[in-house]
């Protein structure tokens, strides 16, 4: 908060401060838009945790999905004005629950859900269930809720074509897939023929940050 008259000396007001004026500190404050969300966001994390993370990790498709959900686990930790649900897919199941709402993520929890993930690419059987795992997402989801899912972008062999990714248009939630991995360029021209930019490719962690910024920010309009 700037603009105060008490507080922090705010160093990119220091002309302000040889002339005289008072309103020249800043502290800390809650964020003024915390005033008017009445109700907590459903965010919901959707994983892939399937065989293929683990056969093909040399390429850190699997490190770049742990490191993805650390992320977003460290960024909604504690924040009211949001409820995380991280649910898996896998050979085995479409959804497989992770982390729920009303569970405490502290450094030990978040360590063990990690684990259990890399545990889940290494005993589960081969198959992919990304679509499905979209469907569930998007029919058991609140009206509003953002669905953000993760998928290694296995498209040819399991014959997933851009049809299959119509649950993302969905107007009943905020769909949102992200590639982090690909075989040649398929997932790049998948994501792009996507409407509405519901779908994009990171190959990179460093990139997420930003991904998931915008897809925050353009749910929240």
């Amino acid at each position: 908060m700037h603009r105060q008259t008490s507080g922090e000396l705010d160093e990119n007001r220091l002309v302000e401060v040889l002339a005289g004026e008072r309103d020249v500190f800043k502290r800390r404050g809650n964020p003024a838009y915390q005033t008017f969300l009445s109700d907590p966001i459903n965010i919901k994390l959707v994983v892939d945790v399937s065989a293929s993370m683990y056969r093909f990790g040399y390429d850190g498709r699997l490190e770049r999905l742990l490191e993805a959900t650390l992320m977003i686990m460290e960024c909604f930790r504690g924040d009211k004005r949001f409820n995380l649900h991280i649910t898996g897919h896998n050979g085995s199941s479409p959804k497989i629950d992770l982390v729920l709402p009303s569970m405490d993520l502290d450094e030990a929890t978040q360590l063990r859900l990690l684990e259990g993930m890399v545990a889940h690419t290494q005993y589960t059987y081969a198959g992919d269930h990304t679509i499905e795992a979209i469907e569930v997402a998007v029919e058991e989801s609140e009206p509003d809720t953002l669905i953000i899912a993760i998928s290694d972008a296995n498209l040819k062999r399991y014959d997933i074509t851009l049809n299959d990714l119509k649950p993302l248009q969905s107007s009943k939630v905020h769909a949102h897939l992200i590639f982090i991995a690909s075989l040649g360029d398929e997932a790049a021209a998948l994501a792009k023929a996507v409407p509405n930019e519901r779908a994009q490719c990171c190959m990179d962690t460093n990139d997420l940050p930003l991904i998931i910024k915008k897809i925050v920010t353009s749910a929240l309009k």
